[in-house]
C-alpha cells in the first residue's frame, strides 16, 4: 500500500506521487529543506508579513508550484499576502461564515477529484440551482479560497485540470459577476499562488459560454482561453478525462456530485479543517509596515489587469 503522510481526507496525495512531482522537477530533497528554510528566513525579516505567519507546508507548495524557484516564491508568497489583505470580504469572516449552518454549496458544486491525475488535480465545478438570483460570486470565490488554503496545506499538484458544468446557467448568471471581485480573485490566484492551469474542460455548453469568455477575457490573457476544451458528448471527454477521475455524472466512477457536496459541507465544519481555513484566513500582509510601500496604485485606481497563468 502506498505510504502517506498528513493528509487531508478530501485530498488523497501519497508519498509515491510527492516523490514523482519531485522527480519531475528534478528538486532534490536535500535542497528543497535547504530551500524551505531560506525563504522562512526571508519571510520572517518582512515587517509587512512576519506577524501574519506562514506554514512551512505552505512554503513547500509555492517552491513546487515555483518550479523550485527561490526567488519567484518569494514573490508569490509577497503577492498572496498582499492581494488577500485586499480582499477581505473573500478571505476574512470564515469563523462566522462557518458557524452559520446553511449550506455553502446550496447553489452549486465545486470539487477537486480525491485522487491524484498524472500529477495534476482535476476539479470540477457545476450549478445546480439554476436560479440565477440565487448565485453570488462573492459566495463562489468567498468558498473557493478556502478550498485553496486546504490545497495549500495538504496538496501536491504540478498543475489543475478543471471541469466546468454549463447545464443550468444562463445569461443573468453572468450578469451576477461582479467584475471587482473577480479582479481580486484573478490576482490572487496568478500573482499569489501562480496556479497552472493546463486544460479547461467545458460540457453542457450553451449559447451563454461565449459570452463568459468574452466577460473573462478582462482579466484573462488568450493563452489561457486557448486551453479551453468544449466538449459535445461524455464518450468525447473520456478521450481526455478517464472515467476513473470523474464522478457518476459524467460517466466516471467517482461517486456522484450530490453525495460530493455532502461530504464538502460536513468536511468544511469540521474540527481540523474549520480551524486550518480559519488560521489560514490571518495570512495577509500589513500594507501600512511594507518597506517603501507603494500601496498598489494600480489596483486601487481599479483598472483591469490581463491576467495569464503559466
Amino acid at each position: 500500500m502506498p505510504s502517506v503522510q498528513e493528509q487531508h481526507p478530501l485530498l488523497i496525495c501519497t508519498e509515491e506521487d510527492k516523490e514523482e512531482i519531485k522527480r519531475l522537477l528534478e528538486i532534490k530533497d536535500a535542497r528543497l529543506h535547504e530551500d524551505i528554510e531560506a525563504i522562512l528566513d526571508w519571510f520572517n525579516k518582512q515587517p509587512h508579513l512576519v506577524e501574519a505567519g506562514i506554514d512551512r507546508d505552505i512554503v513547500e507548495r509555492m517552491l513546487i508550484i515555483s518550479k523550485g524557484s527561490i526567488e519567484k516564491t518569494k514573490h508569490r508568497i509577497d503577492n498572496f499576502y498582499k492581494y488577500r489583505a485586499l480582499a477581505p470580504e473573500l478571505i476574512q469572516n470564515r469563523e462566522n461564515v462557518l458557524s452559520d449552518p446553511s449550506d455553502l454549496w446550496s447553489v452549486y458544486t465545486q470539487i477537486s477529484i480525491p485522487r491524484m491525475y498524472n500529477g495534476s488535480r482535476i476539479s470540477v465545478f457545476a450549478v445546480h440551482d439554476p436560479d440565477p438570483s440565487n448565485f453570488s460570486s462573492e459566495a463562489l470565490f468567498r468558498n473557493t479560497f478556502m478550498l485553496v488554503d486546504l490545497r495549500l496545506k495538504y496538496d501536491y499538484f504540478l498543475n489543475d485540470i478543471w471541469l466546468l458544468d454549463m447545464k443550468n446557467t444562463s445569461f443573468s448568471h453572468v450578469l451576477r459577476l461582479n467584475p471587482v471581485v473577480l479582479q481580486k480573485t484573478a490576482q490572487i490566484f496568478h500573482d499569489g499562488t501562480g496556479l497552472r492551469v493546463s486544460a479547461i474542460h467545458v460540457i453542457n455548453a450553451t449559447n451563454v459560454f461565449q459570452h463568459l469568455v468574452s466577460f473573462m477575457k478582462q482579466f484573462f490573457n488568450p493563452k489561457l482561453m486557448e486551453r479551453l476544451h468544449v466538449h459535445d458528448s461524455l464518450e468525447e471527454l473520456h478521450k481526455y478525462i478517464p472515467k476513473k477521475y470523474l464522478p457518476k455524472d459524467y460517466g466516471g466512477e467517482e461517486i456522484s456530485l450530490s453525495e460530493f457536496r455532502n461530504i464538502y459541507e460536513k468536511e468544511i465544519r469540521s474540527t481540523n479543517t474549520k480551524r486550518v481555513v480559519i488560521e489560514a484566513s490571518k495570512m495577509i500582509s500589513n500594507e501600512n509596515r511594507r518597506p517603501a510601500s507603494n500601496i498598489n496604485e494600480d489596483y486601487l485606481a481599479g483598472s483591469f489587469r490581463k491576467l495569464d497563468f503559466d
